[in-house]
């Protein structure tokens, strides 16, 4: 009945675009509607866009390109693209189909993806494109935090029992930090805001040549402290279970330096952004890593999923500034 379902939208969707449903058209994730679809001679990709922001992300991406950031934004040709297409109350978009390779780990991807970092947080950090605007970093309460900790050490438990006892120390100690003390203080800080996709992960990248990368996926873009962008960025750069292809671990330190090497090419930080980092990488695991680790139930029955939860977990060096 789901496949049936997803079928039918497939072919309303593509048909509202003036696009056609052919047998070449390529669903290209498993989780979630997203087509390659012959257009003309070239190919297209449909998927969906945020439903209240997405013509904000839209302003955005084509301020990127016209600013020269390889950054995927709207196929012009296409009216009211991105639109909501009836009876669907969700917002669809059409992106060029960008040839590449996929990240595969090497020296030169990863600096270029810190440069292209540093591009789109430097490109006309002033202007307010309409984005839903994060001030601060999202806050968590202990009940919350304390549930999904529960959830995952029944995932623990589950798949990896030897690591039960210091994966809960690490849940205690961190929840605690963060309650008393981090978030508290962050809350009272004033960080430099930036417009950002909030979703730099290797998976969403594709390198033309090794030292070109295009981001193709900007759709969970918000305005937002560009340290917790970065912060983000450090815990789940490599974090997709569907990347078979690269390493199945979070960035090494080594890999973690080249990456702000890329990235130091276009953005300074402050003395203060620097002295907070530690508290904005405590708060951006509060926030993603809490959420793939009680979420992961597919990736933790995985062996490389499962090392990946656990390098996430267990955070095998400080990614320092």
């Amino acid at each position: 009945m789901e496949e049936q379902r997803m079928n039918a939208d497939q072919t309303v969707i593509l048909d509202d675009f003036g696009l056609v449903d052919s047998p070449r058209t390529t669903t290209l994730l498993d989780r979630a509607p997203v087509w390659a679809v012959p257009y003309g001679d070239e190919r297209v990709v449909v998927k969906r866009t945020s439903r209240a922001y997405g013509s904000a992300v839209a302003t955005w991406t084509r301020h990127l390109r016209r600013s020269g950031v390889a950054v995927v934004a709207p196929v012009p040709s296409l009216a009211l693209n991105p639109r909501v297409v009836p009876p669907y109350d969700e917002q669809w978009v059409v992106y060029p189909w960008i040839a590449g390779a996929r990240y595969t780990g090497a020296k030169d991807e990863i600096a270029a993806s810190g440069h292209l970092l540093g591009q789109i947080h430097a490109c006309d950090p002033a202007v307010d494109f309409g984005l839903k605007t994060y001030i601060t970093v999202r806050p968590f309460t202990a009940d919350e935090m304390r549930n999904d900790a529960e959830t995952i050490m029944t995932h623990v438990g589950g798949h990896a029992p030897e690591k039960a006892v210091e994966a809960q120390r690490l849940l205690d100690t961190r929840m605690g930090q963060y309650v008393s003390d981090v978030l508290p203080r962050v809350q009272r800080l004033t960080l430099p805001l930036v417009s950002a996709s909030w979703d730099h992960k290797a998976a969403n990248l594709v390198f033309p040549t090794p030292t070109s990368p295009v981001l193709i996926d900007p759709d969970n873009a918000a305005r937002m402290p560009r340290l917790y962008d970065l912060a983000m960025t450090a815990l789940t750069f490599h974090l997709d279970l569907r990347l078979h292809d690269g390493p199945a671990r979070l960035l090494t330190a080594e890999e973690w330096q080249t990456f702000l090497d890329g990235y130091r090419q276009q953005i300074t930080l402050t003395s203060e952004e620097c002295a907070v980092w530690p508290d904005l990488l405590l708060c951006a695991w509060m926030d993603e890593a809490i959420w793939q680790l009680q979420d992961g139930s597919e990736g933790w029955g995985d062996p490389r999923g499962r090392q990946m939860l656990l390098d996430l977990l267990e955070l095998p060096h400080a990614f320092l500034l």
